[in-house]
């Protein structure tokens, strides 16, 4: 016998190794009828084992057919079954290392150029390198490159007064041509980009104002009434605020009363005659005060009116002589009459008093058929007037109170034979009641107030 590795034989022992000794006994095995005896000789071939070790570039193709792009270990490595030449199997692991070829790239973003490998490129584009690894294996570097370039630009400006610029310095001049400063920054591409100021600075307004004005002054719209310094503030024409000052002086106009006393009537500055007192009137001289401003006058003015009185005076001729006034009226050269006193008021304006004087000579009723009696006299408040006509109707007779002087104090209608009259808003002094009708006078009486 010959086997590979092993033999089970007749005997159902398992033989290992190669060998000539063990029998093994038939019972009537053979063709009479006897024992048959058979000895074993046996060959044991092993099977035997190997590693094919590889090594190739990208991939390899090997005996079972394969074709293998990753490298194979221990943990990994194929096998593959051939007969050796004991005819038992023969196994073959591989161990096979793959190099690949190198593809390795380089994505370069620059500024203006690129030094590769001691060449420098000025173009963004690909651009590739062919070598052999220690593999032995082709290999390719390729550049992607992109080369971008430096940006300048202007920086427009315009500012109040002062700008502080991304450079950090405040600048309070324009800057236009040659003196206009630069700064780099980066741009997108992460280049330089130079950038240069073009910056004009503009100032703002302030003017300054001295007025002087009377009562108020009109400033930027609104109304001052008072001296002091006022400012208003804005925007000029470039935007700038600004502000101007007012020194301002208010002046005020000079105001008077004018007063005046006149009688009976009074031409004033304004051209107007006054018949009444008044505090109204004001007339106004056009800067005529010491500051130029306007002047006013108010006139108060007091008008006294002339006074002209006529008194009626009855006197009985035994009362002579008769003062009245500053005149004295003596006996014999005095008659009835009308007599005109020229005086002065206490508010020194003319007092004409026209005296209708009637001398009663003997007769004390001018009417001869009236008998006329007052009484109480004399009286405290309350006076009877008593009259009597005979053989005469008694038409619309009055009842007259004069003063002393002859000045008319009251009138009383007559509403019988007897009417009382009410002295009591008089002073004590004097008085004449007098009883008229119509144009006749019936009597005249005096009577005394105490």
């Amino acid at each position: 016998q010959e086997a590979c590795d092993s033999l089970t034989w007749l005997d159902e022992i398992t033989y290992y190794e190669s060998t000539n000794t063990p029998t093994f006994t038939i019972i009537g095995g053979a063709a009479n009828g006897c024992d048959s005896i058979v000895t074993l000789h046996l060959t044991v071939n092993h099977v035997t084992t190997g590693v094919d070790v590889r090594q190739a570039c990208n991939s390899y193709t090997w005996i079972d057919g394969v074709t293998y792009t990753e490298s194979t270990d221990d943990t990994n490595a194929p096998t593959f079954i051939l007969p050796n030449v004991a005819g038992c199997d023969s196994i073959v692991t591989l161990h096979l290392t793959i190099t690949d070829t190198v593809h390795v790239y380089f994505n370069v973003d620059t500024c203006e150029s690129y030094v590769w490998y001691g060449d420098t490129y000025n173009q963004s584009g690909v651009y590739e390198r062919y070598f052999t690894t220690y593999g032995g294996c082709d290999s390719v570097e390729v550049l992607i490159l992109t080369i971008n370039h430096a940006t300048t630009g202007i920086d427009m400006q315009e500012a109040c007064e002062s700008y502080t610029w991304i450079n950090g310095v405040t600048y309070t001049e324009s800057t236009i041509g040659t003196t206009a400063p630069t700064f780099i920054l980066s741009n997108v591409a992460g280049c330089d980009s130079i950038v240069t100021l073009q910056l004009t600075i503009n100032h703002g307004t302030h003017n300054v104002e001295t007025e002087i004005a009377c009562e108020s002054y009109t400033w930027h719209g609104q109304d001052y009434t008072a001296s002091g310094t006022y400012t208003y503030s804005y925007a000029n024409t470039n935007g700038c605020p600004s502000a101007d000052t007012l020194y301002l002086t208010i002046n005020h106009g000079v105001t008077g009363i004018d007063e005046q006393t006149a009688c009976d009537s009074y031409a004033w500055i304004d051209g107007t005659v006054y018949t009444e007192s008044t505090n109204t009137p004001t007339y106004t001289y056009a800067g005529a005060a010491a500051n130029g401003c306007d002047s006013t006058v108010t006139l108060h003015l007091t008008i006294n009116e002339s006074t002209t009185v006529e008194y009626y005076l009855t006197i009985n001729e035994s009362d002579l002589p008769y003062t009245y006034g500053d005149t004295t009226f003596e006996p014999g050269t005095v008659q009835s009459g009308d007599y005109t006193f020229y005086l002065t008021t206490v508010d020194g304006c003319d007092s004409i008093i026209v005296l209708h004087l009637t001398v009663l000579t003997g007769i004390e009723d001018h009417y001869a058929n009236a008998v006329m009696n007052v009484y109480p006299n004399p009286a405290n408040d309350k006076v009877n007037v008593q009259f009597t006509l005979y053989n005469e109707q008694l038409g619309d007779a009055e009842i007259q109170l004069y003063d002393m002087y002859g000045k008319w104090l009251k009138t009383w209608k007559v509403t019988g034979e007897t009417t009382e009259i009410d002295l009591s808003p008089y002073a004590a002094s004097v008085y004449f009641i007098k009883v008229v009708d119509g144009q006749r006078m019936i009597g005249v009486r005096k009577v005394v107030k105490e």
